[in-house]
């Protein structure tokens, strides 16, 4: 699948299953950029099928499919000490800018609320601006006193 813009591509937003694993690696193989925020994804294939795998069986994991190819993945790596989680979300090269990173996130909120959790939480580059701008829209905010120069940190309480 060629870059698409700012088209919107149809997808279907469903739960991870373990049947699934070889279609998101799948996805992660062909990823760019890797490593280019906090070493997320991994640029070596043994180590980030460990770190996917780790991913998959300790957080709420959904996927965006586009007919039985995974464009994107987001997971909830939830606290239930502190009634929170930190989220993650990826959407392959090919499909940015056409409203899988909202429909992910849209679904995690969800998610998120479902759980019971009071809060979900992220880091983002700071100059990823398309990123924040998308999460700033859902409802996050950023944390005022944790500017770094690299990156960003937004929560949302639910």
């Amino acid at each position: 699948m060629k870059p698409t813009g700012k088209k919107n591509i149809e997808v279907t937003i469903r739960y991870f299953a373990p049947d699934d694993f070889l279609y998101l690696k799948e996805m992660y193989d062909t990823f760019a950029p890797k490593g280019a925020f906090q070493g997320m994804p991994p640029r070596s294939e043994e180590v980030a099928e460990k770190w996917l795998r780790r991913l998959v069986h300790g957080g709420e994991n959904y996927l965006a499919w586009h007919g039985a190819r995974v464009l994107g993945h987001v997971v909830l790596l939830p606290d239930y000490q502190k009634m929170d989680a930190e989220y993650l979300i990826f959407v392959h090269q090919c499909a940015r800018s056409s409203g899988i990173g909202k429909k992910l996130t849209l679904a995690v909120i969800q998610r998120a609320g479902e759980m019971g959790l009071k809060q979900i939480w992220l880091t983002v580059d700071a100059f990823n601006f398309i990123a924040i701008k998308l999460y700033r829209k859902a409802g996050f905010r950023l944390l005022d006193d944790t500017y770094s120069s690299s990156e960003r940190i937004l929560v949302m309480e639910l």
